[in-house]
């Protein structure tokens, strides 16, 4: 008998539940980690010789993670794509405290949804916790974070930044408040492309 295929049909935002089989679900999921969290590794891992010699050289040098919400409140539907951005914002924490005194600033990006050619594939709104941001206003925020040297730079909506209020205090509650949009949520990501 074979395996019974999950509704979850989200080609490039592949849930642990996406699949059974190997499939091109399995691709992107290899694919995204490759991308949002082996990569960013990997060129921190080639930077870092530079960026100690500038914090040695000037007393200053950044690094820089961009993460996601996903990272800070997994969603529906974005289960591998909310890991790695997880696992990249705790990277940078443990990478924060390994250079703590190097001259090396590191700081991560949490933005939400942002008006870019990723999000051009989502059919979801505000009405789903979708809104997009301008770019321009996020890359403002993203600077003026750097530059008052914080180490987390949250550049989400405020809807967005209460659903992550509430999941630090009450995880079931973001469960159940998200529970009746399950459907259309899916409906809405199943398409949605971000590798």
């Amino acid at each position: 008998m074979r395996p019974k295929r999950s509704p979850i049909r989200s080609s490039t935002m592949p849930s642990a539940t996406s699949s059974t089989s190997p499939s091109p679900y399995v691709a992107d999921i290899h694919a995204m980690i490759r991308l949002n969290l082996l990569a960013p590794i990997l060129a921190t891992r080639a930077a870092l010789p530079y960026l100690r010699a500038a914090g040695a050289q000037h007393g200053h040098a950044a690094l820089v993670g961009i993460a996601s919400a996903s990272g800070l409140v997994g969603t529906p539907y974005y289960a591998t794509y909310a890991a790695t951005k997880a696992g990249l914002a705790r990277f940078d924490e443990a990478l924060r405290r390994e250079l703590y005194g190097s001259g090396i600033h590191v700081a991560t990006v949490f933005p939400g949804p942002v008006d870019t050619p990723m999000m051009a594939t989502t059919q979801a709104g505000p009405d789903l916790g979708y809104g997009l941001r301008p770019v321009d206003d996020v890359v403002a925020e993203i600077v003026a974070g750097l530059e008052g040297r914080q180490i987390d730079i949250n550049t989400q909506l405020p809807e967005r930044r209460a659903m992550e209020d509430l999941n630090a205090r009450d995880p079931l509650a973001v469960d159940a408040a998200l529970a009746p949009k399950l459907a259309e949520l899916r409906a809405a990501v199943s398409r949605h492309r971000s590798i």
